[in-house]
């Protein structure tokens, strides 16, 4: 008896593993576009996805996908990935464009069919991505700016896709382009990103300083810790994040 629930056992693992990874959305092609395409600084190669079959296929999937079964981390994840392949998409549908802005409508008006419904980037960033996780998310939206945190090398995934935004907050927090601490005027310069959505960064973070000091390098935590900094944004630069020859 004990010999044969030993393959029963196995057999049963086997299955369960096996529907558990049926159950998740496969972002393996995207992943190796991102990893091709993307340079180190999260500009983008955006002729090389014009009329790319693996792109397009992406896409259907995208279109057609079930999340019925997903978790929250796995629907988190998809709903990123799918803003910024569909952002991608958007941009190659309007070229040539010098930034998203030039394109009536490029978040408010045009729909897209994502998992079966018919949306707007908006619809699909503040009544889907931001319901599950409305601070970390800012960091993986990627509105096709200059100025947007930088569209990593890499698909997001539900196992690791926290891990994931927390590093590419660090990474666009340090980026003095679009962040920096002026030490020597005690002034904060802050993307708008954080004018637009303060409520949320303060409601988890106590306020925009602590916000800064969560992802700052040591060096400016501990001035932050220490001295009261005026917030000042930085304008936002809508120029398209697309790679240069």
């Amino acid at each position: 008896m004990k010999k044969l629930l030993i393959p029963i056992i196995m057999l049963l693992f086997i299955i369960t593993c096996g529907n558990a990874q049926s159950n998740k959305f496969d972002h393996s092609i995207f992943d190796a576009l991102l990893k091709e395409y993307v340079d180190e600084s999260g500009m983008i190669n955006y002729p090389a996805f014009v009329n790319n079959e693996k792109f397009a296929t992406y896409l259907i999937a995208i279109e057609n996908a079930d999340l019925s079964k997903l978790t929250n981390e796995d629907k988190l994840a998809f709903y990123i990935n799918a803003y910024n392949a569909t952002v991608i998409n958007n941009v190659l549908n309007h070229l040539p464009i010098n930034s998203p802005m030039d394109v009536d409508g490029f978040f408010n008006k045009i729909k897209h069919t994502i998992a079966g419904k018919e949306i707007t980037l908006d619809e699909l960033e503040h009544q889907y991505t931001l319901k599950i996780e409305p601070v970390l998310s800012h960091f993986g939206l990627v509105c096709a700016a200059v100025s947007c945190p930088k569209i990593i090398r890499a698909a997001y995934d539900g196992e690791s896709v926290f891990k994931q935004l927390e590093e590419n907050g660090r990474i666009y927090f340090n980026d003095s382009d679009k962040n920096r601490l002026d030490r020597e005027n005690n002034i904060l310069y802050l993307s708008e990103i954080f004018k637009w959505f303060s409520k949320s960064f303060k409601k988890k973070y106590g306020s925009l300083t602590n916000t800064a000091a969560h992802f700052l390098n040591d060096e400016d935590r501990i001035f932050l810790m220490n001295n009261k900094a005026l917030v000042k944004y930085l304008k936002y630069n809508w120029k398209l994040n697309a790679q240069t020859n």
